[in-house]
């Protein structure tokens, strides 16, 4: 890859060096903007197709860290040490979950080359251990290239009232009344824009604009759900069919191309209840409303490049990070902290909050059903390696440097293309050593030369796929594929055989015609697996491994927390999931008024806290829409005293007996059957519960209003045993 981009003509004005614009959507499904064949309003995305470019065969890796990290570095996920999610050390350098250091960013590289830099919503390709305010920083984008950044570390947050959100290296609180992180985030970068066209309107910028939409939690602005009221109630079956005949008339896929059966689990809509289909189709319209507001932004920030005069020569790259998510379980969740859970909320509990879904009173995820309507014309869903899992859209759109409009290209692209792509355009140099190292070569293709020729050569020809041991294979045009269950013998999985280039959505397996391309193309993954560190594969469960990746750091018992203070990321937190521990609050009650949280952990969607109501000490699990709660027996005095709650565990991860307590003396117990298991989104919070509440017997942030002195924490580090862990793996219920 040279310094100069192959056709100055098509490099657009000025400088030559266009300014560029990557969108990223997260667990948005192949057939979800209407220029690929939905119903869900989506204009703006679609008027940018209208005047670029449709990709159809364009491929990601099936998981949100593995793309955004191909995408940042221009490599193969596990070469850039993202073989699953960032939450996870998988103990190979494949699997560190943390963003390897010997290639620079897509960000490193255009600033190298003059290019001014902006990062703006979820970033989630550090390791989880570096998420605290003390770092380390080493990933964060601030140290990995971009100039300015607001954003947020994690695999997906609270559409209303996001938990650790960070500008540069400084978390920052946000929220309020009317506030909406889809929002937020074009808010933030069209200031970037803007105030950087004032400043210095001869210099490129490049702006990753990575939205968290319409990644669960499902919540829609009301106003954006109710538009589309009523538009699901004929059911998933009948929407899939449209969106295939759509998209066959958009040419989006090919006129023969036929609908393979219902994924696995997913029943006919006729053979739905009436209460079934009433809440399956309220999740829908949530969905939709998601993905009309993500339209709506992507309009405003065309909208706002159009009055800066910088439209025309800013490459936008529009793409989702995988395929629709089916981790909504079959009957989709109110609460998809739920499914932790061996049980999930009834069909009544869910029609019960039907008029509020996706609103901040609940926490949900579509049913599976959904998923694959959002996934037409393919099979399966995010984390598996089938094409409903890989296969995105990808839009380009650049009117100063590409003259074909409204077009499909047919050729192959992957994600890991993206970054010499942008790079050949920009009339960059990518670094051959970093760090004081060679630099991985970059393994991706640019594609840059399909951009004005429909008829171009596909330069990406062979691509390996892993994820959590699902395997596939593309060559020339063959593609084999696997569905790997857990537990079972990797030499005991049937390959599946398509024939790509003539069967688009891989419905005709023709394993048994061509057992020898089969063993060609696994003999060419082995390789590739040699090559990018995929070896040893890894098909634990998202429990397993957190527990393993929690292994690997130092077992910590006590923990000592002297307010004020702001609120601890909850991955920084002392980890009480499923382990007995014991909190203890020293504190003053002047007055007999004197109210307040103690500790906040999470919130009412999953967490806990310790608080004072009415003079009573309370402890409460919230699971909305279930609550458990233990009030003291009796009222507690005045003066300085040590409050304490104990959970003793009686059934490692979820059962246990709570005791509260008064100077060390017990003051109320009960039994807990739904104890915290994991980690939750919100962090830890001393002394008030800033964000949103655990309780709905309270008001946010109900700071304590005697005196605080100090909070520990003591936690049983014993870890879990082989019955623990395969029981807690049985209770898990979504894809993971």
């Amino acid at each position: 890859m040279g310094s100069e981009a192959g056709d100055p003509a098509r490099r657009g004005t000025g400088q030559g060096r266009p300014n560029v614009v990557i969108i990223v959507l997260d667990d948005l499904g192949f057939a979800d903007f209407g220029c690929y064949g939905s119903e869900i309003g989506t204009s703006n995305i679609d008027r940018l197709a209208a005047h670029g470019l449709r990709y159809r065969r364009f491929r990601t890796t099936g998981i949100c860290s593995a793309t955004r990290a191909a995408l940042l570095t221009g490599l193969n996920h596990h070469s850039a040490g993202m073989g699953f999610l960032a939450d996870f050390d998988g103990g190979s350098d494949g699997y560190r979950g943390d963003l390897t250091l010997e290639a620079p960013t897509l960000a490193e590289t255009l600033r190298e080359a003059g290019y001014a830099t902006f990062m703006v919503g979820k970033w989630h390709v550090n390791s989880s251990r570096t998420l605290s305010q003390s770092g380390p920083m080493y990933n964060w984008p601030a140290q990995r290239g971009f100039d300015r950044c607001y954003w947020f570390n994690l695999h997906s947050n609270d559409y209303f009232s996001p938990y650790d959100m960070y500008e540069g290296n400084s978390m920052i609180q946000v929220g309020g009344q009317g506030y909406y992180i889809t929002d937020d985030f074009t808010d933030r970068a069209v200031d970037y824009v803007r105030n950087h066209r004032a400043v210095a309107p001869d210099q490129p910028f490049l702006l990753h604009l990575a939205y968290n939409a319409p990644h669960s939690p499902l919540h829609a602005r009301a106003e954006d759900r109710d538009r589309y009221r009523g538009r699901y109630d004929e059911g998933w079956d009948r929407v899939r069919e449209a969106r295939l005949q759509r998209q066959k008339r958009l040419g989006i896929v090919p006129p023969d191309t036929e609908l393979p059966p219902r994924n696995p689990g997913v029943q006919p809509w006729d053979a739905l209840s009436d209460a079934e289909r009433k809440v399956f189709a309220r999740y829908m319209e949530v969905y939709a409303g998601i993905v009309d507001r993500v339209d709506w932004n992507v309009g405003r920030l065309t909208e706002a490049l159009a009055a800066l005069g910088l439209l025309d020569d800013t490459l936008i790259l529009l793409l989702s990070d995988n395929g629709a998510s089916a981790e909504g379980t079959p009957e989709g969740t109110p609460n998809l902290m739920l499914t932790a859970y061996a049980r999930p909320p009834s069909i009544a509990e869910a029609l019960a909050l039907r008029e509020v879904m996706g609103g901040p009173e609940t926490f949900p995820h579509y049913p599976r059903g959904w998923a694959m309507v959002s996934n037409t014309p393919f099979r399966m869903y995010k984390q598996f390696t089938f094409l409903g899992g890989v296969a995105d859209p990808l839009i380009v759109h650049w009117p100063a440097g590409v003259r074909a409009r409204g077009e499909i290209r047919d050729q192959y692209a992957h994600v890991n293309d993206l970054y010499p792509t942008v790079v050949e355009i920009a009339g960059a140099a990518r670094a051959t050593a970093w760090r004081g190292r060679p630099a991985k070569p970059v393994e991706g293709k640019s594609f840059a030369h399909t951009f004005d020729d429909r008829d171009a050569p596909t330069h990406h020809t062979e691509q390996y796929y892993e994820m959590g041991g699902q395997r596939a294979m593309y060559a020339e045009g063959w593609r084999i594929v696997t569905w790997h269950k857990r537990g079972i013998a990797y030499e005991q999985d049937v390959w599946q055989l398509y024939d790509a280039a003539r069967n688009f959505n891989e419905t005709q397996d023709l394993a048994d015609e061509r057992p020898d391309k089969v063993r060609e193309l696994e003999r060419r993954w082995l390789d590739a697996a040699r090559r990018y560190n995929v070896l040893p594969l890894d098909d634990r469960n998202f429990w397993l491994k957190m527990i393993e990746t929690r292994r690997l750091w130092p077992r910590r018992r006590s923990w000592e927390f002297v307010p004020p203070l702001q609120p601890i990321c909850s991955q920084a937190a002392p980890w009480t999931g499923g382990r007995s521990h014991l909190i203890r609050a020293e504190i003053t009650r002047e007055r007999a008024d004197a109210e307040g949280v103690l500790v906040a952990y999470g919130s009412r969607y999953y967490g806990y806290a310790l608080y004072v109501l009415d003079g009573r000490l309370v402890y409460e699990i919230a699971l909305a829409p279930r609550a458990h709660r233990l009030r003291s027996t009796a009222p507690l005095p005045l003066g300085r005293m040590i409050v304490g709650f104990e959970m003793r565990m009686t059934e490692r991860p979820s059962k246990g007996i709570g005791v509260l307590s008064l100077d060390g003396r017990p003051i109320g117990e009960r039994a807990f059957d739904e104890v915290m298991v994991g980690v939750p989104y919100d962090g830890l919070d001393i002394g008030a519960d800033r964000n949103v509440p655990v309780s709905d017997a309270y008001r946010a942030p109900f700071a304590f209003c005697g005196t605080l002195h100090r909070v520990t924490f003591e936690v049983d580090p014993t870890p879990p045993t082989q019955e623990e862990l395969e029981r807690n793996a049985r209770m898990i219920q979504m894809m993971s």
